[in-house]
């Protein structure tokens, strides 16, 4: 659901009240802004490769987050909630989250995953730095929800931006904002890959 707090940038991106759109019970209090893929065609192509060339139909609406001084996304899962597993492609089979900024060591905004251990036995948790991504699958191929991948984004003492990608089983319909469309980025997803 969108909240009145919905708006528009100049390009017809949409930024949402992200904790009215959130699909779980976790506390989100980041403010997300819905992409046209025509505004993002590199994005798109290299995701695609990065994913054995995976068709850009399958890439629900790219997002660009922004988690200002305090704010946080605790625990929550990036798959979906069987109901709503029939609805528009399936399960999310990856995630891809692009750090836009760097936060320095103890100022918060990882990226933990309470579940899943580094080698050396600690919780595993990613610290942005801008440039890097990290990349999940928050469900298996057959759409089954890998509980593993249960994770948060810390408390950011420093503001911290991220690029968010998720990617569905089989085709996604994009929904927000209006008149977004696969097909207006085809053909520069396409030059981008060349």
């Amino acid at each position: 659901a969108l909240s009145s707090n919905d708006e528009t940038d100049g390009d017809g991106a949409l930024m949402v009240d992200s904790k009215t759109f959130s699909l779980s019970l976790a506390t989100r209090t980041s403010t997300t802004w819905f992409l046209h893929y025509r505004q993002v065609p590199t994005l798109l192509a290299k995701t695609s490769r990065l994913l054995d060339n995976l068709p850009i139909e399958r890439i629900e609406e790219p997002q660009l987050v922004r988690y200002k001084t305090g704010e946080q996304f605790s625990y929550h899962y990036d798959a979906l909630p069987d109901e709503e597993l029939d609805r528009n492609g399936g399960n999310r089979v990856a995630t891809l989250l692009l750090y836009l900024r760097t936060i320095d060591e103890n100022r918060g905004g990882a990226t933990e995953f309470r579940d899943l251990r580094d080698a050396l036995g600690n919780t595993l948790s990613m610290r942005p730095t801008k440039g890097s991504a990290l990349l999940f699958f928050p469900a298996f191929a057959d759409g089954q929800a890998d509980e593993r991948t249960l994770h948060k984004g810390e408390i950011a003492v420093d503001e911290k931006m991220i690029g968010q990608i998720w990617v569905h089983q089989g085709k996604y319909n994009p929904a927000v904002p209006e008149g977004k469309s696969h097909l207006l980025a085809q053909d520069a997803v396409t030059e981008k890959r060349r």
